[in-house]
């Protein structure tokens, strides 16, 4: 057997190119891990609650939206969902169009509307409707949208939103809570 001897300078330009290429795979790696920190900085999540307070006489339902998450929601698309059907988010024209009584046991102190492009900063909400409900009337109420008093209204509210990097949307709806990854628009 003849083995040749391998010169210092030999082994240790080889030494020199593993550890360089080990270098370059575990900076490539680090980057991975940081930019998927960076994503995760900044991930927001929507969330919805229905506030109800009042005095002796009066009953008030607020729904809210609020972002939960770490940066901002930009609001892709937003809308009621009743019967299998999408309405636009406008709580007033939803009562009058799918439940007109409604209107005759309450009335409506403030609504509003969220679009396409608005953003909900973290720890954000908005208030999307305030109604009000004369104590005397609750009961109607309940009866005619036939729902219990802890149960959900038989709409909901879904939005699809996404953060600042828009390469990656999240729908949830007011019914679940539970945010799911959607494809991009």
């Amino acid at each position: 057997m003849n083995f040749k001897k391998i010169k210092t300078d030999r082994l240790l330009g080889l030494s020199a190119m593993i550890i360089s290429l080990l270098t370059l795979i575990i900076f490539i790696y680090q980057t991975s891990i940081i930019r998927e920190q960076s994503k995760l900085s900044v991930k927001p999540r929507i969330d919805f609650t229905i506030n109800q307070g009042g005095n002796d006489s009066l009953v008030v339902f607020q729904q809210v939206v609020e972002n939960k998450g770490l940066g901002p929601a930009i609001i892709d698309s937003i809308y009621f969902v009743y019967q299998g059907k999408a309405f636009n988010l406008d709580t007033k024209k939803l009562f009058e169009d799918q439940f007109p009584k409604l209107l005759e046991y309450g009335y409506f102190t403030q609504h509003a509307t969220l679009g396409k492009g608005s953003t909900l900063m973290p720890a954000e909400e908005r208030s999307l409707s305030t109604y009000n409900i004369p104590i005397a009337k609750l009961k109607d109420v309940f009866s005619y949208l036939k729902v219990g008093p802890d149960d959900d209204p038989p709409f909901h509210i879904e939005v699809t939103y996404t953060s600042i990097y828009e390469d990656e949307y999240w729908k949830v709806a007011s019914n679940s809570s539970q945010p799911e990854k959607v494809d991009g628009r």
